[in-house]
């Protein structure tokens, strides 16, 4: 772990070219991304971000706002950089991934590209009803709707108890975010969206592309709001060869 346990390293390279700092979505962890190190080869090494609240910093508090994560990260992130490097982030990570390069932006560090999946464009208001102001039973009720990798976990009392409020936090500080700053990113920008995804539509994922000046891709891929974890190979390996054409260059 460096960073102070937030930058978890599941396969050191230390002479690998690039990183690519990886940001999980509501409730998840490192452990979403220990798979991922396999689909990049030795010049790109994995750095997936341990946030408060859950694995082994489950007795911290989560943080309650995409701000607030960015505000603790981007000082981390900023001086572990010492080579090009990408963000990704799924869903709440997304939307931590764009706020930590457009930080890291104007301190001179921007991020050689950012891919972002599942998550509506940070100046695009939530559509619909917030998930997290839902009664507990109807919220359980509704993330494993979203996220049936959960499901088991959240069917024991005491487990639920104990991931509830860092889920509930996760989701509202991804709901509550709305980020309307005009100065957008330099560098390419891929926004991956799932066809079936009830949280984000076609429009949502292409607004992305007014958030940076450099070049934008959008790709639809089958599946819900965690078409990440059923289409990961896919997810992988389009990650993996947008980032090569840093490398070549």
């Amino acid at each position: 772990m460096r960073g102070g346990g937030w930058l978890a390293v599941p396969r050191p390279r230390p002479e690998a070219r690039m990183r690519l700092y990886c940001l999980p979505w509501a409730g998840a962890g490192v452990g979403v991304f220990r798979s991922w190190p396999e689909a990049f080869g030795p010049e790109i090494e994995v750095v997936p971000v341990a946030l408060p609240g859950r694995e082994r910093r489950l007795n911290e508090p989560p943080l309650g706002s995409v701000s607030a994560i960015a505000d603790a990260l981007v000082p981390l992130l900023f001086a572990d950089i010492d080579r090009p490097y990408a963000l990704y982030g799924h869903s709440m990570g997304a939307l931590v991934a764009h706020q930590a390069a457009c930080r890291l932006g104007e301190l001179g560090a921007e991020p050689v590209r950012v891919v972002v999946s599942g998550s509506r464009a940070p100046h695009r208001p939530l559509r619909g009803p917030a998930l997290h102001r839902l009664p507990t039973a109807e919220f359980l009720v509704a993330v494993r709707r979203l996220q049936p990798e959960h499901e088991s976990a959240l069917d024991g009392d005491e487990l639920a108890e104990l991931l509830l409020p860092t889920l509930r936090t996760d989701f509202a500080a991804g709901e509550t975010h709305l980020d309307l700053r005009a100065g957008p990113l330099r560098c390419p920008l891929d926004a991956l969206g799932g066809t079936d995804d009830p949280l984000v539509s076609r429009s949502d994922l292409l607004a992305w592309e007014s958030r940076t000046a450099g070049a934008f891709r959008a790709v639809d891929l089958p599946g819900g709001h965690l078409f990440v974890v059923t289409e990961g190979d896919r997810v992988r390996s389009l990650i993996a060869r947008a980032l090569s054409t840093h490398l070549v260059a």
